[in-house]
């Protein structure tokens, strides 16, 4: 118990940094990262932490801008992931037999679907702007999701007093706002930082591939210019490359402790096995 709460708040910490730095950091600047400010390919020093890139813009301008970029894109897929696994999965486990079994096979075909070429050629016909790629990356996260929330559903409502307030007359909608959603309602906290978790990782794969915005700075555009412009071919991958890696590695690591820290705490299943 200890250490997940240490894990949790570990990450909550480490969350909350990069959360403010994605905030305030761009506006403590005075840059929005586009400008020459040194020689190309300049070394870190003390006026520039993370040296230059190819046409001098200043790499650690670039780093904290991309945050918001990409922890961005994290929290609008996530919240359109579980917006749409809760309402399918809902909807699931209360609807009648055939209509379930239609919801949920839809649910099979989008987990049979192959999930990167698909993302990837979704990416590069649809458009690269931010609103294309979280839709393009949420609508195919949902799926897992849903099916945990239906069965989340389900054993809420096979519950004894769930069962015995239906006998007595009680509304479908009452015993969900009332006794189910307690029950269900933990199940979405650590689906929305899985799918802020896997919408972080495929942003910045689409964006290594070519396929993000490039006028926009994100860690992921940033690994792509350092590998196209031969960064990767000098020293300059350690203040070019590695930031934003270690970056997208730190979120990630953050997200995945807050989620283990709270399904942890939250999860009913968790919680009788103890």
């Amino acid at each position: 118990m200890r250490a997940g709460r240490l894990a949790g708040w570990t990450g909550g910490v480490l969350l909350a940094t990069l959360a403010a730095t994605a905030l305030v950091g761009p506006w403590l600047l005075g840059t929005d990262g586009r400008q020459r400010v040194a020689k190309p390919y300049a070394a870190p020093s003390a006026d520039r932490w993370l040296g230059a890139d190819d046409l001098g813009r200043d790499l650690f301008a670039q780093l904290v801008i991309g945050a918001r970029g990409s922890l961005g894109i994290a929290l609008l897929v996530a919240s359109i992931a579980t917006i749409a696994a809760a309402l399918v999965g809902g909807v699931a486990g209360l609807a009648p037999g055939w209509a379930a079994a239609i919801l949920m096979r839809t649910v099979d075909l989008v987990l049979a679907l192959p999930f990167l070429p698909l993302l990837i050629v979704a990416a590069a016909f649809l458009g690269q702007s931010l609103g294309v790629r979280a839709a393009v990356v949420a609508a195919l996260v949902w799926a897992g999701p849903a099916r945990l929330v239906r069965a989340g559903v389900l054993a809420a409502w096979s519950r004894g007093h769930l069962q015995a307030a239906r006998a007595m007359g009680a509304s479908t909608w009452y015993l969900l706002v009332r006794h189910a959603s307690p029950v269900v309602a933990p199940l979405l906290v650590p689906v929305f930082v899985r799918a802020a978790m896997t919408a972080i990782v495929l942003d910045a794969s689409l964006a290594f591939l070519g396929l993000g915005d490039p006028t926009t700075p994100s860690w992921g555009t940033m690994i792509h210019w350092a590998s196209v412009r031969g960064a990767m071919l000098t020293d300059a991958w350690l203040w070019w490359a590695l930031p934003p890696g270690v970056a997208i590695v730190a979120t990630v690591t953050a997200l995945a402790l807050v989620g283990v820290a709270t399904e942890d705490r939250l999860n009913p299943t968790f919680r009788q096995a103890r």
